[in-house]
């Protein structure tokens, strides 16, 4: 209960900091729990994200802080009033300076809800459940009848953030990746959803709320804040994720691992016919010749070097890279049994 009172005093300051700061931070934030590729291995490049995509979740965010910004009525936050304050002071929150009985007549579902609160019980229910339920539910009686009644409020919340999800996985909107990343992605984020409602609707129904110096915790407007935040950055975070390696098939490795071969013994066999005939022998070391002082020439102009290096060409990345990719490929397509002295005895 602590904790969630210091949400409730630090609200507003807190949420205009993820307003300002938020769209920036959640990035770098990601950046630090990305796996990094070893050295060896190049990075893949990935597309760049669509604008259709930046479109919807600049229009999904906006939605979100409108709804943090304006959260629903509630007359105790509204009206900086404690959960202890008169019967008489609720009726004049509710009815306003102006009401007059001789020419007003007050509606069935306002009488109700004054009537309620004149309880303290109802009030808690209240801080619970916020101001619609207390207002417009005539049936209900209990924290379940209430919980019931505000089922469907709660759920739309999670049910059109599924919808959004299920949405971006769609290639016109979300960009060639996002076949691959509704696959890696969309059943955990859809059980995030599936937890948080659950939760919401738990702590509305079995919080204890307990008045202490006149005044209890609202309940109700904290977790429309954490929900809004929530839902803010579900989104975001399902779209920065990173997405797992596509692995290399056996076949294909075969394939070039065959190439490969084929062209050493075929190069093998005409440097052993070059080495048979003194002509070829020595064309063969004038354009030798002639290559290295090329590449010498190369290796000393500046231009050449820093361009090799930018687009990482150089004879040692290149080297490495490739002792990377084959002995990741090998390893992918040959498996060796640890003790195969036991298997054989078996």
């Amino acid at each position: 209960m602590s904790i969630l009172s210091t949400l409730g005093s630090f609200q507003a300051p807190l949420t205009l900091l993820l307003i300002i700061f938020g769209p920036s931070l959640l990035p770098r934030f990601i950046n630090l729990f990305r796996p990094r590729p070893p050295s060896s291995t190049p990075k893949p490049v990935r597309p760049a994200r669509p604008l259709r995509l930046k479109l919807v979740l600049g229009i999904h965010t906006l939605w979100i802080l409108k709804h943090l910004l304006l959260p629903p009525y509630d007359l105790f936050v509204n009206n900086n009033l404690p959960i202890s304050i008169s019967n008489s002071q609720i009726r004049y929150a509710l009815l306003g300076p102006e009401y007059d009985p001789l020419t007003r007549q007050i509606h069935p579902l306002l009488e109700l809800l004054m009537n309620r609160l004149k309880i303290m019980d109802n009030r808690i229910l209240y801080f619970k459940f916020e101001h619609k339920p207390m207002m417009e539910c005539v049936w209900c009686q209990t924290p379940t009848d209430y919980l019931i009644y505000s089922l469907p409020n709660i759920l739309s919340w999670y049910l059109l953030e599924a919808t959004f999800l299920g949405g971006m996985a769609w290639k016109w909107i979300a960009g060639p990746e996002a076949p691959q990343r509704a696959e890696t992605w969309r059943n955990t984020f859809g059980w995030i959803l599936v937890v948080a409602a659950t939760v919401e609707g738990g702590i509305k129904w079995g919080w204890d709320l307990r008045v202490v110096e006149g005044d209890a915790l609202h309940l109700a407007s904290i977790i429309h804040t954490l929900r809004s935040i929530f839902l803010l950055l579900f989104p975001l975070v399902y779209t920065f994720l990173p997405l797992p390696a596509i692995p290399v098939s056996s076949s294909i490795l075969a394939s070039i691992v065959s190439n490969t071969t084929s062209t050493l013994r075929l190069t093998s066999l005409a440097r052993a016919s070059i080495q048979r005939s003194p002509i070829l022998r020595e064309t063969w070391s004038l354009l030798g010749k002639r290559d290295a002082e090329r590449k010498e020439i190369a290796r000393r102009d500046e231009d050449v070097r820093r361009i090799v290096r930018e687009l990482k060409l150089d004879e040692g990345t290149m080297r490495v890279g490739a002792r990377g990719w084959i002995r990741e490929g090998w390893n992918g397509m040959v498996r060796v049994d640890p003790n195969p002295a036991a298997q054989a005895g078996t």
